[in-house]
């Protein structure tokens, strides 16, 4: 016992990558095997791999706390990423069984799955400028097989899917690039020898710095580059778009995230200007994204526009911290939360939007004509989790509580109401004109009920009921009532 003890301190917090790669070894026995019940049995084999990891990832920190070392960095804020992605794996996992089993290559599939994960969670834990490379191209690369061999009989999508990852690959190149200049301004390996260097404000390391964000923009497809991105979704399996929409995009944000701290010291030290560009920028892509929803009747086309349009929040978010109205600290957890929440929602919505199109045969929005009258309980999830996505209209109480004085950040503060009150009016409309849908009278005047799995009900309602918690909280500290969360106030940002 004291030796496993011994082990367990040794490769914290690696902890969880052990356990996925000791499953995908695992696998790699029965890779070539067509046999449903060698299936099942790696279907087994990596759940409990999933859980084990997302218990060991949580109880390394509890027990051994932060770590730090040339190579690894491993905080609160990366216990809850490793935990996020680890959650989204379980979710694909569930998806790929359900939709992809009878897939000769079903078994390669999911050790895919697993090397990504690990390849995911090495991205958020580096803390070394080389091991941050490789494992964002080891990630890319992995992402790109998987959504490969999901589609491998879909040769319409092949095309698409090529010229959606010419684009990451140009990302990574990018990112080459911009550590180059790093270890040219003062031999650089790391975030921290930057943070903590009197050469932080050496040109080169500004020069960088855009460059990343070029790459981040072109990472996420945001307007005007989303065309390769909207034409892999259209025309893949929805199990493909999963994985892009709950691995390929959360690692993303991670990597935002991962340089915020640098971001917001040069944001910090910006003019005016820099506030208003990225509002400008946030709005556009925000707008894009619903006024490309509200403009196309393919359901698939619409949850990949609004995907794109929370994604435009994290630049409202560092609009509003060069605006001076919420702190870096703030900055950095909101943004986690806008993460967390477009996990919950777009988790369970795809997954019963992926149902309907199996049963009716369409991803076409006059599909879902009379879908309420026949499936009520669905539906109310459905309109729940849909109603959820009004939650960044919370921004407009601290902007109107602001205390801002100079007539320069009231302009700021102006802008910013009306960039928000815009957006979330697009995308009420959005909301309600599938809602609305639901209980459309079908033009052939009888709705068939589509017969979801049971298990279907409980999954819905478990991201139902969270999301309903998480409003009640926010309620609460909208109204002023305590929720006993500490320090953590939403209407002030006070964290």
């Amino acid at each position: 016992m004291n030796f496993l003890i011994y082990i367990s301190e040794k490769i914290n917090p690696l902890q969880s990558i052990i356990v996925l790669s000791a499953s995908v070894l695992i696998s790699s026995f029965f890779a070539v095997s067509g046999r449903k019940a060698f299936k099942k049995f790696i279907i087994v084999i990596t759940f409990i791999s999933l859980i084990s990891a997302f218990y060991l990832n949580i109880y390394s920190f509890i027990s051994a706390g932060n770590f730090s070392s040339s190579l690894l960095t491993f905080g609160t804020l990366q216990v809850i990423e490793v935990s996020m992605i680890l959650f989204s794996t379980l979710n694909l996992l569930l998806f790929i069984a359900i939709y992809e089993i009878d897939c000769n290559h079903f078994i390669k599939i999911l050790m895919l799955l697993l090397f990504s994960a690990i390849c995911a969670i090495f991205v958020v834990v580096a803390g070394n400028f080389i091991l941050f490379f490789t494992s964002l191209t080891l990630f890319v690369l992995t992402i790109f097989q998987l959504a490969a061999s999901l589609n491998l009989n879909i040769s319409k999508s092949r095309p698409h899917i090529l010229g959606y990852f010419l684009r990451p690959v140009l990302t990574v190149i990018l990112f080459f690039f911009g550590f180059s200049l790093f270890y040219g301004a003062a031999e650089f390996k790391s975030m921290d020898q930057i943070l903590n260097s009197e050469s932080i404000s050496n040109p080169l390391i500004a020069l960088g710095l855009i460059i990343f964000g070029i790459a981040m923009y072109l990472y996420f497809f945001l307007f005007p580059f989303q065309n390769p991105y909207l034409g892999m979704v259209k025309r893949s399996r929805f199990s493909s778009n999963a994985v892009i929409w709950f691995l390929y995009f959360p690692v993303g944000f991670f990597i935002f995230l991962k340089f915020g701290d640098l971001y917001n010291y040069y944001i910090g030290k910006s003019s005016i200007y820099m506030s208003i560009t990225f509002m400008v920028i946030a709005f556009v892509c925000m707008l894009a994204g619903n006024i490309g929803a509200i403009t196309t009747g393919s359901i698939r086309r619409i949850l990949s526009f609004l995907f794109l349009f929370f994604t435009g929040i994290f630049l409202l978010n560092l609009s509003m911290f060069s605006a001076g109205i919420i702190s870096s600290v703030s900055t950095k957890w909101i943004n986690m939360a806008n993460i967390l929440l477009i996990m919950l929602s777009f988790i369970p919505i795809s997954s019963v939007f992926n149902e309907v199109e199996k049963n009716t045969g369409s991803d076409s929005i006059n599909g879902l004509a009379g879908f309420g009258r026949s499936n009520i309980f669905i539906v109310i999830n459905l309109i729940i989790l849909f109603l959820s996505w009004l939650m960044p209209a919370l921004y407009i109480l601290p902007l109107m509580r602001s205390r801002m004085v100079s007539s320069g950040a009231v302009a700021l503060n102006i802008i910013l109401m009306a960039i928000i009150a815009i957006v979330i009016i697009f995308l009420t409309v959005n909301i309600f004109r599938v809602i609305i849908q639901f209980f459309k009278r079908s033009p052939g005047g009888t709705v068939q009920k589509i017969r979801f799995p049971r298990f279907f009900y409980i999954y819905i309602t478990f991201f139902t009921l969270i999301i309903l918690a998480v409003s009640v909280l926010c309620l609460l500290e909208i109204s002023g009532i305590s929720t006993g969360t500490g320090s953590f106030k939403i209407t002030d940002f006070n964290l």
